[in-house]
């Protein structure tokens, strides 16, 4: 019973990773405005992460114009808490096929 409950476990696994694809994230290597940034680029399968670094945020009036991002796969993403003050270049992670084509929350709140 054990045994055929870790077999469909198992099944399940690689089924629900594509069996053995990879995913896809959006990217864009040079700083680029968030709407703008959208090759689609197909990960290496030891990538484990859509990465998305804000870049740059217009500081003076008027701001109209949107922030710039870079994004990218990743074999490893580490986030800034979103609760920090002053981080350079804040890091969002997500780990979903082309998860990193919107507007992280944390840009939300600079603009």
């Amino acid at each position: 019973m054990a045994s055929s409950w870790a077999t469909r476990l198992l099944l399940l696994a690689a089924w629900s990773m594509g069996c053995g694809e990879a995913f896809r994230c959006y990217s864009c290597e040079r700083p680029t405005p968030i709407y703008a940034c959208k090759n689609i680029t197909y990960c290496k399968l030891e990538d484990t992460a859509c990465k998305t670094t804000l870049e740059k945020v217009e500081n003076e009036y008027p701001f109209d114009q949107s922030p710039m991002v870079t994004r990218s796969c990743s074999d490893s993403c580490l986030a800034t808490d979103p609760d920090s003050i002053g981080a350079a270049h804040p890091v969002f992670c997500c780990f979903r096929d082309l998860c990193n084509s919107g507007q992280p929350s944390w840009v939300l709140g600079l603009c």
